[in-house]
């Protein structure tokens, strides 16, 4: 029997010895306490609101709150919004149900690796699982995809950056971009898209960091301090990763990955695997005599040689080198130098080409570059041999004058 539900009225509700009952409100349908069998933790039996309705003739209870949290009037006024949403056709208890259902940052970064991250290099999956990790620790693992907002990717851009990492900052917001562009599209499997169009991608509009495209090459001294600074280190795989990367311009990834069978399946020649490179094409590399002695010295003080295994083997069996970071400290303290990446080797490599009078042309064969604009920044380089060439004819023209002779040239002559 419906009685009005009053605060003196649930407090001295009796419990039932096994199971629960509801106690329905006579005021407003469907609206009840349910009553709870008592426990340890709770003697008197737990009480919590309800509403109950029907929707395509199937029964919904919604839970509202526990008393005393919830005092009855509180429960009643929420009812009452709820059973308004009811009578509108809305189906409220399914909503809650879909929500408390609904992917999660984690389900979407799980999606991401196995949907996006398969198609890239295996330096580029390395580098997207740094930055999935900054995206779940700034707007976190259990945070539903339809609740983040434009607000979280702000501060996720923020936190990163005022931690020191500019453009790790931005590149992990273009990272967390293509996460919910997949978002906004249904799973195979699924009719229906993990994020709703009309909230769009959170990540449209974050204001970028301003970034200035680096050049800083080594000079001949620095070089030379550099190459010190490495033998002071000694043969260790992460030196001669060092080694390699500074005498082929190749990226860090591709020497930290590097297996002796892409060596010796051309001698003269490393095959770089489209897995291994940014392109994701087969890079087909000449090696030169330097390079060829340290492999061999490599080959020498490792003895019986596995084709599969890596050149530069980590401390884990069967693992690759994972970082040169303490490696590169030492040597760059060796060598006095503060301001110097290791990807500045592969600049210096491209640098030393082009001050040398080598085309950009080749220079981007040996770097791997697919498009010509990606050498482009070393053409200014690439003009200091015409330049000296330039000063050389033109002080020995002056010379002759000097001499009482002077050449005019006129029009063609």
């Amino acid at each position: 029997m419906a009685k009005k539900l009053t605060e003196t009225l649930v407090k001295g509700l009796t419990p039932p010895e096994r199971g629960e009952r509801f106690i329905y409100d006579s005021d407003l349908t469907g609206y009840a306490v349910k009553l709870f069998a008592p426990t340890k933790s709770n003697p008197k039996g737990a009480r919590t609101f309800v509403l109950i309705y029907r929707r395509n003739g199937s029964l919904r209870r919604l839970r509202i709150g526990s008393w005393p949290e919830w005092s009855v009037t509180a429960a009643r006024a929420e009812a009452k919004e709820i059973r308004q949403r009811v009578d509108r056709g809305e189906d409220p208890a399914r909503e809650r149900r879909d929500w408390y259902e609904a992917p999660t940052m984690l389900d979407l970064v799980e999606r991401y690796k196995r949907e996006h991250l398969p198609r890239k290099s295996e330096q580029s999956q390395h580098d997207d699982g740094v930055m999935l990790g900054h995206i779940l620790k700034y707007i976190g693992a259990e945070r539903k995809v339809v609740d983040v907002h434009h607000g979280d990717v702000v501060a996720l851009h923020r936190g990163i950056t005022d931690s020191g990492h500019p453009v790790l900052a931005n590149r992990t917001v273009a990272c967390a971009s293509r996460m919910f562009s997949l978002a906004l599209l249904p799973m195979a499997g699924e009719d229906k898209p993990w994020r709703d169009q009309a909230q769009g991608n959170p990540c449209k509009g974050v204001e970028r960091n301003p970034e200035q495209a680096r050049e800083r090459f080594l000079s001949s001294a620095e070089i030379a301090a550099v190459v010190e600074g490495l033998d002071a280190y000694g043969h260790t795989p992460a030196a001669d990763c060092l080694r390699l990367i500074m005498l082929t311009g190749c990226r860090p990834g591709e020497a930290m990955l590097a297996t002796w069978a892409q060596f010796d399946t051309q001698p003269g020649f490393w095959i770089k695997p489209s897995s291994h490179t940014k392109q994701r094409r087969e890079h087909r590399l000449p090696l030169s005599a330097p390079v060829l002695q340290l492999l061999a010295d490599i080959r020498e003080c490792r003895g019986e040689i596995n084709p599969n295994e890596f050149v530069f083997p980590g401390q884990l069996p069967s693992q690759p080198l994972q970082q040169v970071r303490r490696c590169w400290d030492a040597v760059c303290k060796h060598a006095g130098l503060t301001d110097v990446r290791i990807y500045d080797l592969r600049h210096t490599f491209a640098a030393t080409g082009a001050s040398g009078g080598l085309s950009l042309l080749l220079i981007g064969r040996l770097l791997g570059h697919t498009q010509a604009r990606t050498t482009q920044r070393y053409a200014h380089l690439a003009d200091d041999p015409l330049r000296e060439a330039a000063d050389k004819i033109a002080s020995a023209i002056t010379k002759a004058g000097k001499g009482g002779k002077v050449v005019r040239l006129r029009g063609g002559e």
